[in-house]
């Protein structure tokens, strides 16, 4: 059974974080197995390591069960009960293994793996709180065995290093995502370590004339939440927000350090998809990050949804005096950026969904969540469109001209129809519905 759980794990799961690798973690997962075996034989105890890297096994099959039933993972013969079962029963062997230890003991990465993997698990399921609960206990440990540090001061080799600095980068990401979305406190403070982003050097594809990995999506993933840490999370954005030439500047800055960045297979228009032969999930992963990208873009000008007022109660039915072409512009780009977010999750809906024997975990949480941030920004922009309209026509000014405005009603008129075929299978869908 974990046999057939880890390969959908290795195949399909792995992919959306990158904590382990791969080839590694199938190594030390034979020679555990061999391990337990022995030690049945023996009677000797299970040492607090084993138990850890138990947990992570079971967390792994955990985010596995979340895709089935799908047709390209047939459970008949690997499964001797239906996966809700086995996946009931592995949650609660998992969290009393946890329970179990003892409060002192010293975490490991594996500890810290499992408990990133249950901050997943839970999320996928809407539980914020549990999620939260379980990425805080993460960060703890990963304090504790001195993960956010360049020199942790004990031998490692270049590959458990490496892993160390993904695992690391992975709470932080992950860290401000929370704080982004659900308004959480970070866990992890900036200025309190010092330990390097990933060096992007395991199984590379290609090294000149730039990098690709499995890990280099991730890699700008870092960068932007190392942007949104440093552009966004001050206090003084909650005014600069409001200042049309500050907003141009920040997102030139984004720009620069972000898109223009991006290597051929990861581009944003006319990517090089050469490379999706050798490593199919590069298409989702090049969405996902085109996603991401666009989301970052869209908080930069949500503050232009309404940039002439329209929407505000008590406004005359006239715009008087000039209105500032730098405004317009953004709540333009923000009507694009939203409108571009739309179109890759109804691609990535298709991409991922039963049919196509992806992992619907991604439609539980993750689509849901930026496809209500995409629709509720959208919509608001487009109806001051249309306030704004009528301000124009009943003032005798002319009516500021938006390209593509029908296709812009349309994308939101498609989104929103997905949002509710979505709500009847997922709880996020629903509750985003409902908002």
């Amino acid at each position: 059974m974990t046999d057939f759980l880890l390969r959908i794990f290795l195949e399909q799961i792995n992919r959306i974080y990158e904590v382990i690798h791969g080839p590694t973690f199938e190594a030390k997962y034979a020679a555990w197995w061999a391990m337990q075996e022995a030690k049945d034989l023996s009677g000797e105890p299970i040492a607090d390591e084993d138990i850890d890297f138990g947990i992570l096994i079971i967390r792994s099959c955990l985010l596995s069960l979340q895709t089935l039933p799908s047709p390209k993972y047939p459970t008949k013969g690997a499964l001797k009960t239906h996966p809700e079962a086995v996946e009931q029963w592995l949650y609660t062997l998992a969290n009393d293994l946890d329970k179990s230890q003892a409060p002192d003991r010293k975490p490991s990465i594996e500890t810290v793996q499992h408990r990133f993997f249950h901050t997943g698990y839970s999320k996928n399921y809407g539980k914020i709180r549990e999620s939260w609960a379980s990425l805080s206990a993460a960060v703890k440990d990963a304090h504790e065995m001195g993960l956010h540090l360049k020199d942790p001061g004990i031998p490692l080799d270049d590959t458990e290093m490496e892993v160390r600095r993904r695992t690391f980068w992975n709470l932080y990401f992950w860290d401000r995502f929370m704080c982004t979305f659900f308004g959480h406190w970070p866990l992890i403070p900036e200025g309190y370590f010092d330990i390097e982003p990933p060096h992007d050097n395991l199984q590379p594809y290609v090294t000149s004339p730039y990098i690709l990995t499995p890990f280099t999506d991730h890699i700008f993933h870092i960068k932007i939440a190392r942007y949104i840490t440093a552009f966004l999370s001050p206090p003084s954005w909650t005014s600069d927000q409001y200042a049309p030439m500050t907003v141009s500047e920040f997102a030139q800055r984004f720009d620069e350090v972000i898109t223009d960045q991006l290597p051929p297979p990861l581009w944003m228009e006319n990517p090089d998809t050469s490379w999706d032969i050798v490593d199919p999930s590069l298409i989702i992963k090049r969405l996902r990050l085109q996603l991401l990208i666009n989301s970052t873009k869209s908080s930069l000008y949500r503050a232009f949804t309404d940039p002439c007022g329209s929407l505000q109660p008590n406004k005359s039915s006239e715009i008087k005096g000039s209105i500032d072409p730098i405004a317009l512009s953004h709540r333009r780009s923000l009507i694009q950026t939203t409108s571009n977010m739309i179109s890759l999750i109804t691609r990535l809906y298709t991409l991922v969904d039963n049919e196509g024997g992806g992992p619907p975990a991604e439609r539980m949480f993750l689509l849901p969540i930026y496809l209500v941030d995409a629709l509720t920004s959208l919509g608001v922009s487009l109806l001051s469109v249309k306030f704004d309209e009528r301000r124009f026509f009943m003032g005798g000014m002319q009516t500021i001209v938006h390209p593509d405005l029908q296709t812009n009603y349309s994308l939101f008129i498609e989104g929103f129809d997905l949002l509710c075929r979505q709500a009847s299978l997922y709880s996020l869908a629903r509750r985003g519905w409902i908002f």
